[in-house]
């Protein structure tokens, strides 16, 4: 059956049951709906079979298997970090081994339902001493065009290879310092 909207729908079961119009009828009077036959007969048995209901019966097709509310409770412990336990989420391999819910369906609950995105963890390389001092200018070419507003707003972040450290009363970028190696700005870098 090809789509059609809700109007037509409505349209349909009007004619139908208030004129008593056939397929063939409603196709040469509404030749813009490009309508099919085999769809109008479809419909109309169906008007014809319900008394003119037009919508699907409640509870018909089939029935959800996977994305319960049960599966989904299980697959929202196991899928993430248990509180207090760092590291201890399974991947959905791991929770298909486990539970028998298939891995698509335990990604689908994963997405849809609990709302989560997948992320992998990748090598990245190390950023070398230029890069972190290119990183640094560029970052301060920003603090002096941004406004007060803005820059009480703004955290300059490199993940963990920069400490930033707050000067209280300022609110200011003072001083960087490198975690990873014993390299440290001068005090009248930002």
């Amino acid at each position: 059956m090809a789509l059609l909207t809700n109007e037509d729908k409505i349209l349909i079961k009007a004619l139908r049951l208030e004129k008593g119009w056939g397929a063939l009828t409603m196709m040469r009077e509404f030749p813009s709906r490009k309508w099919k036959k085999r769809t109008l007969t479809n419909l109309i048995k169906r008007i014809d079979e319900t008394a003119g209901q037009i919508d699907r019966k409640k509870g018909s097709g089939r029935p959800r298997s996977a994305r319960t509310a049960a599966n989904i409770q299980i697959v929202n412990d196991l899928i993430c970090s248990q509180e207090g336990h760092p590291g201890t989420s399974k991947t959905p391999r791991e929770i298909e081994r486990e539970t028998g819910i298939s891995r698509s369906s335990v990604r689908r609950i994963a997405k849809k339902d609990l709302n989560l995105k997948t992320f992998r963890r990748r090598d990245v390389q190390l950023l070398s001493t230029a890069d972190i001092r290119k990183r640094l200018v560029a970052c301060k070419k920003l603090k002096r065009r941004l406004t007060k507003p803005k820059l009480d707003r703004t955290w300059f972040s490199d993940e963990n290879c920069l400490l930033f450290k707050l000067h209280q009363t300022r609110r200011t970028i003072v001083c960087m310092q490198m975690s990873d190696q014993n390299v440290t700005c001068p005090p009248n870098v930002v």
